[in-house]
């Protein structure tokens, strides 16, 4: 029997994320996303910066065209640990901060 194996999907920082985990530089996933901001007001200007907002409340900030890697959590069975770190960007953004910290 063959092996089917799981493709990753690539995006960008501002693209359509929510309801997929990222995987991080070092092969570690998200929770999932369940927001993307669009950062208005950044310092750097308008259309420039996303907030990504995960299920776990943390938030992270990414300039946009930030490549991301991304997988729907039904997808992610036949990922191994070693696969992750294969296909893992190699630029993360900002954390900055979570949910409950008012």
């Amino acid at each position: 029997m063959a092996k089917i194996e799981t493709r990753h999907q690539a995006d960008v920082a501002q693209g359509d994320l929510e309801g997929f985990v990222l995987v991080r530089p070092d092969g570690s996933l998200t929770d999932e996303v369940v927001h993307v901001q669009w950062e208005d007001n950044h310092p750097a200007g308008p259309d420039t910066h996303v907030t990504v907002s995960f299920d776990d409340g943390t938030n992270v900030e990414f300039p946009f065209d930030v490549p991301v890697v991304k997988f729907r959590l039904t997808d992610l069975t036949s990922m191994t640990p070693e696969r992750l770190r294969q296909v893992a960007p190699a630029v993360w953004g900002t954390e900055i901060g979570r949910w409950d910290e008012g």
